[in-house]
């Protein structure tokens, strides 16, 4: 496990494709104790190779194990949260991200109100990547990297004369316009372990 403080997806000839923080439905945890929002995921619809969602953390519970899986998690929400992973404790606020494996015994207890985590699941054997923070200001390109897409933090995205705010997400194509905006983003970077 690391803290940090503070198969390729097949690029479609869509444009851009917008996915609002308003639009997630949420579903239950595979455990039962919490809710999250799947935001994206790529690969077979049965088991993906990779999947980014939104967990809301309201209270304290034990997060369902996937063994094989590599996670990484940051507080997108306002308020810090105490995770624990195989008995050890970490206290994290706002924008700090964590990895550990599926594997792995992890547990989450807000410290002072409901709170928020972005998560990327990535199959270990099938695909690698990162889900690391980026600053957006002014007018940047949209693809220049495996960077597959981008969630809005905090600040704004303009993309296709299209405004993203907070927890909105662009997933990212060959044919994906300029963004500009002034922003804090998560961006998710992919690639296949067969052809790093």
């Amino acid at each position: 496990m690391t803290i940090d403080h503070a198969p390729p997806l097949q690029r479609s000839d869509i444009p851009v494709r917008i996915v609002r923080a308003a639009d997630l439905a949420a579903t239950p945890w595979r455990n039962g104790g919490g809710v999250t929002r799947r935001i994206v995921t790529g690969g077979p619809a049965d088991g993906p190779d990779w999947t980014l969602s939104i967990a809301d953390i309201d209270s304290s519970c034990r997060f369902s194990q996937f063994p094989g899986m590599d996670r990484t998690a940051v507080v997108v929400g306002n308020d810090p949260v105490e995770l624990t992973v195989n008995d050890t404790t970490h206290t994290l606020a706002l924008l700090d991200r964590v990895t550990f494996a599926g594997e792995d015994i992890v547990s989450a207890t807000p410290i002072r109100r409901p709170t928020r985590l972005l998560n990327l699941m990535m199959q270990r054997a099938t695909c690698d990547g990162t889900l690391t923070l980026r600053h957006v200001r002014g007018t940047v390109d949209a693809v220049t990297d495996d960077t597959v897409a981008l969630v809005v933090l905090a600040g704004h995205l303009i993309i296709d004369q299209q405004q993203l705010r907070r927890w909105d997400t662009v997933v990212l194509t060959d044919l994906t316009p300029q963004i500009r905006g002034a922003a804090t983003v998560a961006a998710v970077r992919l690639h296949s372990e067969e052809n790093p």
